[in-house]
């Protein structure tokens, strides 16, 4: 069986403020359809766990947060495959580039 969770990017910033780089809170808040989202993906199989930071494609709001699309295709497993629907909140965010 393969899972993700995905990890807390203002958590990690906290931890290493020096050297990892978050977006403004009012730019990760403020995604729009068509945009990139980095988020960090803590993916659980059967032979352990993986940390891969991937694309998720906006698609768009949900609650306060987004549905999106994963953009890229996992290292560690062909389980997960992009295409698939991921729900994120801004705080899951750790880089952006906008789609237009």
């Amino acid at each position: 069986m393969v899972s993700y969770t995905l990890d807390n990017g203002e958590s990690l910033h906290a931890q290493a403020p020096d050297t990892f780089y978050l977006p403004p809170g009012e730019m990760r808040a403020g995604l729009n359809v068509g945009d990139f989202a980095k988020l960090v993906f803590r993916i659980t199989h059967e032979a352990g766990e993986n940390v891969e930071r991937m694309w998720v494609i906006v698609q768009g709001r949900q609650g306060a947060g987004y549905l999106g699309t994963l953009d890229n295709q996992p290292y560690c497993t062909q389980v997960l495959a992009p295409g698939l629907q991921v729900a994120f909140g801004p705080e899951h965010v750790i880089q952006i580039l906008r789609g237009d």
